[in-house]
């Protein structure tokens, strides 16, 4: 039997972009390759959760993508607008969640320890203009593969259609109003997510689960005489 290794590319990244009343969530799966195609991150599905799910119900969609990939994922969650939203998640996932706070400052390299109903999900503050400029450098440098789609290209027309603007404490950008920038902001999450200092260590849960036992040694009697 292989044993099962924590880079192998088998193991997927989810990230999940939470929408509030009037967008959808999402979720963008992705991994690196096998390191003898150069390891770039393969981005493998954009999805568009169904319209007005929450808690539970919306975790369960997530659990539906995350099944696909025989529930080995890494789950990167944007838990800016829902901090509860972190407790039905890790109820779901357990130690694979780690939770990001988009705002306006950040690089994403510290993390707090948020404590949850059953445990604690470490979660990064990161800037939203951090995350798109991080992402336009790497397809940039073409590190990013995805299939050619029409998920794929409406993710691009999200990420076209951003609306760059220059304020006193630097660029920001923004979605124009009636359009969605979800599936953008969900494969900005991903490519961030790949490339992290941590990422061994968020995939250290799926790692453990896939360890082999120990088997009990039995003490024979022949020992106590």
């Amino acid at each position: 039997m292989a044993m099962f290794n924590p880079c192998d590319s088998r193991i997927s990244i989810i990230a999940h972009d939470v929408g509030r009343s009037r967008d959808r969530s999402t979720a963008v799966v992705g991994g690196h390759s096998p390191p003898f195609l150069g390891s770039q991150l393969l981005v493998k599905e954009f999805t568009e959760l169904p319209l007005g799910l929450y808690g539970s119900a919306l975790a369960n969609q997530l659990a539906a993508v995350d099944q696909k990939y025989n529930r080995d994922c890494v789950i990167i969650a944007d838990l800016t607008n829902d901090a509860t939203y972190g407790e039905t998640l890790f109820d779901t996932f357990g130690r694979r969640v780690i939770g990001v706070q988009i705002g306006t400052s950040g690089d994403g390299t510290t993390c707090e320890q948020r404590r949850v109903r059953n445990g604690v999900i470490p979660v990064y503050k990161v800037s939203r203009t951090f995350l798109l400029e991080l992402l336009l450098a790497k397809l940039r440098e073409g590190w990013i593969y995805f299939a050619d789609s029409a998920d794929s290209r409406r993710t691009f027309a999200q990420l076209a259609a951003l609306e760059c603007e220059q304020r006193p404490n630097g660029i920001i950008y923004k979605c124009p109003s009636g359009q969605h920038d979800d599936l953008a902001m969900s494969l900005a999450m991903l490519n961030w997510a790949a490339q992290h200092l941590d990422l061994d260590w968020w995939m250290r849960p799926i790692f453990d689960a896939h360890r082999p036992s120990r088997p009990r040694q039995s003490i024979s009697r022949l020992a106590w005489t």
